[in-house]
């Protein structure tokens, strides 16, 4: 079932202005293009919120079921890039969510009328 995976962040505090462009042309050019490679991604985009472009970003990957994730990070061409990800992110205030898309074979399914 497709599945949605939402990783939100803030770039650390203690980057320079420079730096943060420097790390959202990385995320633009280089990670998000090697996720959307990995077999059963279906998108992947960057949006981001009220914080300019500091703060309140988020990251959308749409995938064909939840397993895509598990491929997603042990994937070779996105494992070394999480690690610069992760390494300008703030990790205190970031968070990651799973969402399942609704179907009626779920509905019927939860509800007892299939």
């Amino acid at each position: 079932m497709a599945t949605m995976y939402v990783r939100r962040f803030s770039f650390k505090e203690s980057l320079s202005d420079a730096q943060v462009v420097e790390e959202w042309k990385f995320l633009m050019n280089q990670a998000l293009p090697a996720v959307e490679k990995v077999p059963g991604v279906r998108s992947c985009k960057a949006y981001w919120g009220a914080g300019g472009l500091r703060a309140d970003i988020a990251v959308l990957i749409e995938m064909d079921d939840a397993g895509v994730y598990e491929r997603l990070v042990a994937d070779p061409g996105v494992r070394p890039l999480i690690t610069r990800l992760y390494g300008s992110w703030d990790l205190k205030t970031a968070t990651q969510a799973f969402r399942r898309e609704v179907t009626p074979q779920v509905i019927a399914a939860l509800s007892g009328t299939a």
